[in-house]
Protein backbone atom coordinates (compact mmCIF):
# COMPACT_ATOMS: atom_id res chain seq x y z
CA UNK A 1 0.00 0.00 0.00
CA UNK A 2 2.82 2.39 0.86
CA UNK A 3 4.58 1.70 -2.43
CA UNK A 4 1.34 2.36 -4.32
CA UNK A 5 0.87 5.69 -2.53
CA UNK A 6 4.51 6.59 -3.24
CA UNK A 7 4.00 5.95 -6.96
CA UNK A 8 0.89 8.16 -7.00
CA UNK A 9 2.67 11.00 -5.20
CA UNK A 10 5.78 10.74 -7.40
CA UNK A 11 3.68 10.65 -10.59
CA UNK A 12 1.64 13.65 -9.48
CA UNK A 13 4.72 15.69 -8.61
CA UNK A 14 6.44 14.78 -11.89
CA UNK A 15 3.37 15.69 -13.93
CA UNK A 16 3.00 19.01 -12.07
CA UNK A 17 6.68 19.80 -12.62
CA UNK A 18 6.46 19.03 -16.32
CA UNK A 19 3.32 21.13 -16.66
CA UNK A 20 4.93 24.14 -14.97
CA UNK A 21 8.06 23.74 -17.06
CA UNK A 22 6.18 23.67 -20.38
CA UNK A 23 3.83 26.45 -19.26
CA UNK A 24 6.78 28.67 -18.46
CA UNK A 25 8.50 27.76 -21.73
CA UNK A 26 5.55 28.13 -24.14
CA UNK A 27 2.97 30.15 -22.22
CA UNK A 28 0.06 28.02 -23.44
CA UNK A 29 -2.00 26.03 -20.94
CA UNK A 30 -3.41 23.47 -23.45
CA UNK A 31 0.02 22.91 -25.00
CA UNK A 32 1.65 22.55 -21.58
CA UNK A 33 -0.97 20.02 -20.50
CA UNK A 34 -0.58 18.01 -23.70
CA UNK A 35 3.21 17.93 -23.50
CA UNK A 36 3.17 17.01 -19.80
CA UNK A 37 0.71 14.17 -20.49
CA UNK A 38 2.81 12.91 -23.40
CA UNK A 39 6.03 12.94 -21.38
CA UNK A 40 4.35 11.18 -18.44
CA UNK A 41 2.92 8.49 -20.72
CA UNK A 42 6.29 7.99 -22.42
CA UNK A 43 8.09 7.76 -19.08
CA UNK A 44 5.62 5.21 -17.76
CA UNK A 45 6.04 3.10 -20.89
CA UNK A 46 9.83 3.19 -20.62
CA UNK A 47 9.69 2.19 -16.96
CA UNK A 48 7.30 -0.68 -17.72
CA UNK A 49 9.55 -1.92 -20.53
CA UNK A 50 12.76 -1.96 -18.48
CA UNK A 51 14.32 -5.38 -17.86
CA UNK A 52 13.53 -7.15 -14.64
CA UNK A 53 16.01 -6.88 -11.82
CA UNK A 54 18.60 -9.64 -11.67
CA UNK A 55 18.64 -9.63 -7.88
CA UNK A 56 15.94 -10.59 -5.44
CA UNK A 57 14.07 -7.82 -3.68
CA UNK A 58 14.77 -6.81 -0.11
CA UNK A 59 11.39 -8.15 1.01
CA UNK A 60 12.22 -11.52 -0.53
CA UNK A 61 15.58 -11.59 1.23
CA UNK A 62 14.00 -10.66 4.55
CA UNK A 63 11.45 -13.44 4.13
CA UNK A 64 14.25 -15.90 3.45
CA UNK A 65 16.09 -14.81 6.59
CA UNK A 66 12.92 -15.32 8.60
CA UNK A 67 12.51 -18.79 7.07
CA UNK A 68 16.08 -19.72 7.95
CA UNK A 69 15.63 -18.44 11.50
CA UNK A 70 12.65 -20.77 11.94
CA UNK A 71 14.42 -23.92 10.72
CA UNK A 72 15.88 -26.59 13.02
CA UNK A 73 19.57 -26.03 13.71
CA UNK A 74 20.74 -28.95 11.56
CA UNK A 75 18.72 -27.89 8.51
CA UNK A 76 19.73 -24.26 8.87
CA UNK A 77 23.39 -25.28 9.24
CA UNK A 78 23.28 -27.25 5.99
CA UNK A 79 21.63 -24.45 4.02
CA UNK A 80 23.86 -21.73 5.44
CA UNK A 81 26.99 -23.78 4.81
CA UNK A 82 26.04 -24.22 1.16
CA UNK A 83 25.26 -20.50 0.89
CA UNK A 84 28.59 -19.40 2.40
CA UNK A 85 30.55 -21.92 0.32
CA UNK A 86 28.95 -20.51 -2.83
CA UNK A 87 30.79 -17.27 -2.08
CA UNK A 88 34.02 -18.76 -0.69
CA UNK A 89 34.27 -22.20 -2.31
CA UNK A 90 37.93 -22.81 -1.41
CA UNK A 91 37.58 -22.18 2.31
CA UNK A 92 37.41 -25.03 4.85
CA UNK A 93 35.47 -24.31 8.00
CA UNK A 94 32.80 -25.45 10.42
CA UNK A 95 29.64 -23.34 10.42
CA UNK A 96 27.70 -22.58 13.59
CA UNK A 97 24.26 -21.06 12.96
CA UNK A 98 22.85 -18.43 15.28
CA UNK A 99 19.17 -18.30 14.46
CA UNK A 100 17.51 -15.10 15.63
CA UNK A 101 14.91 -12.72 14.32
CA UNK A 102 16.46 -10.34 11.74
CA UNK A 103 15.65 -7.39 14.00
CA UNK A 104 17.65 -8.89 16.88
CA UNK A 105 21.43 -8.60 17.28
CA UNK A 106 24.34 -11.01 17.51
CA UNK A 107 26.05 -10.37 20.86
CA UNK A 108 29.43 -11.31 22.28
CA UNK A 109 27.68 -13.90 24.42
CA UNK A 110 26.29 -15.61 21.32
CA UNK A 111 29.79 -15.72 19.84
CA UNK A 112 31.25 -17.18 23.02
CA UNK A 113 28.63 -19.93 23.13
CA UNK A 114 29.22 -20.85 19.48
CA UNK A 115 33.00 -20.82 19.99
CA UNK A 116 32.84 -23.05 23.09
CA UNK A 117 30.58 -25.54 21.29
CA UNK A 118 33.05 -25.90 18.38
CA UNK A 119 36.46 -25.93 20.08
CA UNK A 120 37.60 -28.90 17.95
CA UNK A 121 37.30 -26.96 14.67
CA UNK A 122 40.25 -25.22 13.03
CA UNK A 123 38.14 -22.40 11.60
CA UNK A 124 34.67 -21.42 12.69
CA UNK A 125 32.11 -19.37 10.77
CA UNK A 126 29.30 -17.96 12.88
CA UNK A 127 26.40 -17.35 10.50
CA UNK A 128 23.67 -15.25 12.08
CA UNK A 129 20.28 -14.31 10.67
CA UNK A 130 20.55 -10.98 12.52
CA UNK A 131 22.97 -8.06 12.55
CA UNK A 132 26.20 -8.39 14.54
CA UNK A 133 26.98 -5.78 17.17
CA UNK A 134 30.26 -3.86 16.68
CA UNK A 135 31.60 -5.20 19.98
CA UNK A 136 30.83 -8.74 18.85
CA UNK A 137 32.89 -8.23 15.69
CA UNK A 138 35.82 -6.96 17.75
CA UNK A 139 35.50 -9.90 20.12
CA UNK A 140 35.44 -12.35 17.17
CA UNK A 141 38.89 -11.12 16.07
CA UNK A 142 40.28 -11.90 19.52
CA UNK A 143 39.17 -15.53 19.60
CA UNK A 144 41.72 -18.26 18.81
CA UNK A 145 41.61 -22.06 18.51
CA UNK A 146 39.44 -21.85 16.53
CA UNK A 147 39.60 -18.54 14.75
CA UNK A 148 36.18 -17.04 14.13
CA UNK A 149 34.65 -15.27 11.14
CA UNK A 150 31.25 -13.60 11.43
CA UNK A 151 28.71 -13.69 8.61
CA UNK A 152 25.70 -11.74 9.81
CA UNK A 153 22.42 -10.79 8.16
CA UNK A 154 24.05 -8.01 6.12
CA UNK A 155 26.46 -10.42 4.42
CA UNK A 156 23.80 -13.13 4.13
CA UNK A 157 21.44 -10.65 2.48
CA UNK A 158 24.02 -9.87 -0.20
CA UNK A 159 24.52 -13.59 -0.88
CA UNK A 160 20.79 -14.28 -0.96
CA UNK A 161 20.09 -11.46 -3.39
CA UNK A 162 22.49 -13.06 -5.88
CA UNK A 163 21.52 -16.71 -5.35
CA UNK A 164 17.73 -16.62 -4.95
CA UNK A 165 15.80 -17.36 -8.17
CA UNK A 166 13.76 -14.52 -9.72
CA UNK A 167 10.48 -14.13 -7.93
CA UNK A 168 7.24 -14.76 -9.76
CA UNK A 169 4.60 -12.01 -9.69
CA UNK A 170 2.43 -12.35 -6.61
CA UNK A 171 -1.33 -11.83 -6.67
CA UNK A 172 -2.49 -8.42 -5.53
CA UNK A 173 -3.60 -8.17 -1.94
CA UNK A 174 -7.26 -7.18 -1.50
CA UNK A 175 -7.75 -3.52 -0.69
CA UNK A 176 -9.51 -4.30 2.58
CA UNK A 177 -6.61 -6.46 3.79
CA UNK A 178 -4.05 -3.83 2.76
CA UNK A 179 -5.97 -1.18 4.72
CA UNK A 180 -6.00 -3.46 7.78
CA UNK A 181 -2.24 -3.97 7.49
CA UNK A 182 -1.73 -0.22 7.13
CA UNK A 183 -3.86 0.45 10.21
CA UNK A 184 -1.94 -2.18 12.18
CA UNK A 185 1.38 -0.59 11.20
CA UNK A 186 0.12 2.84 12.20
CA UNK A 187 -0.91 1.45 15.59
CA UNK A 188 2.62 0.26 16.33
CA UNK A 189 3.86 3.86 16.46
CA UNK A 190 3.96 5.17 20.00
CA UNK A 191 1.01 7.45 20.66
CA UNK A 192 1.41 10.23 23.21
CA UNK A 193 -1.15 12.65 24.67
CA UNK A 194 1.03 15.35 23.14
CA UNK A 195 -0.32 14.26 19.75
CA UNK A 196 -3.85 15.21 20.78
CA UNK A 197 -2.66 18.56 22.19
CA UNK A 198 -0.69 19.28 19.01
CA UNK A 199 -3.72 18.42 16.86
CA UNK A 200 -5.92 20.73 18.97
CA UNK A 201 -3.39 23.54 18.69
CA UNK A 202 -3.16 23.15 14.90
CA UNK A 203 -6.95 23.12 14.65
CA UNK A 204 -7.18 26.32 16.70
CA UNK A 205 -4.59 27.99 14.48
CA UNK A 206 -6.61 27.00 11.42
CA UNK A 207 -9.79 28.45 12.92
CA UNK A 208 -7.93 31.69 13.66
CA UNK A 209 -7.01 32.13 10.00
CA UNK A 210 -4.00 29.91 9.36
CA UNK A 211 -3.62 28.02 6.09
CA UNK A 212 -5.34 24.74 5.22
CA UNK A 213 -2.09 22.88 5.89
CA UNK A 214 -2.80 23.18 9.62
CA UNK A 215 -6.23 21.59 9.11
CA UNK A 216 -4.76 18.66 7.19
CA UNK A 217 -2.08 18.18 9.85
CA UNK A 218 -4.62 18.21 12.67
CA UNK A 219 -6.88 15.72 10.89
CA UNK A 220 -3.93 13.42 10.17
CA UNK A 221 -2.84 13.45 13.83
CA UNK A 222 -6.38 12.80 15.05
CA UNK A 223 -6.87 9.98 12.55
CA UNK A 224 -3.61 8.34 13.60
CA UNK A 225 -4.55 8.70 17.27
CA UNK A 226 -7.95 7.12 16.68
CA UNK A 227 -6.57 4.19 14.67
CA UNK A 228 -3.93 3.48 17.30
CA UNK A 229 -6.46 3.53 20.14
CA UNK A 230 -8.84 1.22 18.27
CA UNK A 231 -6.12 -1.24 17.32
CA UNK A 232 -4.77 -1.44 20.87
CA UNK A 233 -8.07 -2.53 22.35
CA UNK A 234 -8.17 -6.17 23.44
CA UNK A 235 -10.22 -8.09 20.90
CA UNK A 236 -12.89 -10.71 21.58
CA UNK A 237 -10.86 -13.45 19.87
CA UNK A 238 -7.30 -14.49 20.60
CA UNK A 239 -6.60 -15.66 17.03
CA UNK A 240 -7.90 -14.02 13.88
CA UNK A 241 -9.30 -16.23 11.14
Amino acid sequence: MAAYIDRIVFTSLAAAGLYLFFLNAWGSIPLAMALAFACAALGRRLIAARPRRKHASLNRVRGELLRLAGLPDAHAQAELTALVKSRWPGEHFVLAPVLKHPEATLTSGDLLNAWKANREAARLVVAATCLAEPRARVYARQLRSPTVAVVDSRALSQLLRKTLPPESPTPRTPVRQRLRHLAARAATVRVSPKNALLAAAMLMLYLRGAGPLYLFGALALLAHLGVALIQRRVGKRLFEE
